[in-house]
């Protein structure tokens, strides 16, 4: 309970001690009208471990006013649908979600541990970020010479397929022209038989 809440609470303590019969009754139906709202007063602490918005409304479709973080010290004014309203300590009111707040002061160093250890992890996040850039651009150039070397590989086969279609023609053609020559050749070689043979 805060010095403003024990302040009223020895004001009505005392004005129901002094008062006589006919003032009790009002200042017991003050006391009970005032008890509700210095019971909700009560400080809480941020509990969550990244910045929390605070909003003018209670929705999330409200306008954000300003941002907390973990173990920031706010009074509770009001709750509403899993929403509390709440004045910090700069004296802005606003709502944020009830869970996220605790009445337990959280471990302040844990949580700085907690944050260099995020940082931390998000740098070697970006390092890895860029190294794995790096390995794709790397492996797009690789790939760029692996096409190149399929491309000439392709190339050399057809260059083979029409060298061996040249060389299977070629051979046809020395083929036919030694059928052609032995041909000729036993033409030749046959005709002065015959005609001596005719001369005789």
């Amino acid at each position: 309970m805060n010095r403003g809440n024990c302040a009223a609470h020895l004001f009505l303590e005392r004005a129901v001690l002094t008062a006589g019969p006919r003032r009790l009754f009002p200042l017991l139906v003050a006391a009970a009208l005032l008890m509700p709202v210095l019971a909700v007063a009560e400080n809480l602490f941020v509990s969550a471990n990244i910045d929390v918005p605070v909003r003018r409304g209670a929705g999330e479709q409200y306008k954000i006013i300003k941002m907390v973080k973990v173990s920031d010290r706010a009074e509770l004014i009001e709750e509403k649908n899993g929403w509390a309203k709440v004045r910090f300590q700069d004296g802005v009111d606003g709502w944020l979600p009830k869970l996220l707040l605790t009445p337990i002061a959280p471990p302040v160093e844990d949580i700085k541990k907690l944050r260099t250890e995020n940082e931390q992890i998000q740098r070697k996040n970006s390092e890895l970020s860029m190294e794995l850039s790096a390995l794709k651009e790397h492996q797009d150039g690789e790939g760029d010479k692996l096409a190149a070397c399929i491309s000439d590989q392709n190339a050399i086969k057809a260059e083979r397929r029409a060298a061996e279609d040249a060389g299977k023609a070629l051979w046809f053609l020395s083929g036919g022209g030694v059928l052609l020559l032995g041909w000729l050749l036993g033409r030749l070689s046959h005709s002065p038989q015959r005609k001596k043979s005719s001369l005789r």
